[in-house]
């Protein structure tokens, strides 16, 4: 056994005693549950995921684990790996459905702040859209971004999301309006600059 596995082992062994650091067992198990998660999303999309998505699925799985009993867990390495990978078959359905969404701003509360609603459900608007809200999301923190494709994409309410976040509901509506609201500013940004270029191109 290399010294890395004997490492996990006892973290693992203390976890499971009382006695664990929560924060060096998420360090230890986070490659072994990353490798899952992206083969969970993976199997559904056909493709490789975005990293970004394998972290918010690798962090989720293990708050799931730490809500189980660390005593009654046979093998706690082998279930955080199970739990990361189901959850990110999860993931990978929710981006599926997610797509549909995105399309619709109305899911995302940000087709009132755009000027021509009928335009904004033209075939051709709709995906260019979808590409601008995809760009936007990368520009949130990695909670912000989170709780959006939870609570607003996907099927979580708000008090779910607040427990698995480990915080109060107010706390969890306070960071998802402010999401929302840079999601907001972004799209008008982007979509300001996308005009200004036409304009130019147009005068050229």
């Amino acid at each position: 056994m290399d010294s890395d596995a004997r490492e996990l082992e006892e973290l693992v062994e203390r976890w499971q005693t009382g006695y664990g650091d929560v924060r060096s067992l998420y360090e230890s198990l986070r490659e072994g549950m990353h490798q899952s998660a992206r083969r969970g999303i993976q199997r559904v999309l056909a493709k490789p995921p975005d990293e970004h998505r394998v972290s918010d699925v690798v962090y989720t799985a293990f708050v799931e684990l730490l809500r189980g009993d660390p005593a009654a867990m046979t093998s706690p390495v082998g279930l955080a790996k199970t739990i990361a990978y189901r959850r990110g078959i999860d993931e990978g359905r929710r981006i599926l459905r997610e797509r549909q969404r995105i399309s619709s701003l109305d899911a995302l509360e940000v087709a009132a702040s755009l000027p021509d609603k009928r335009e904004i459900l033209a075939a051709a608007e709709e995906e260019a859209l979808h590409q601008l809200v995809e760009r936007c999301l990368e520009y949130l923190t990695v909670d912000q971004r989170a709780v959006v494709r939870a609570t607003v994409m996907g099927n979580q309410t708000l008090s779910d999301w607040a427990l698995t976040a480990g915080t109060s509901h107010q706390a969890v509506s306070r960071q998802r309006s402010r999401a929302l609201d840079a999601l907001r500013r972004c799209v008008k940004r982007q979509r300001a600059a996308a005009g200004g270029k036409e304009t130019s191109h147009g005068r050229s």
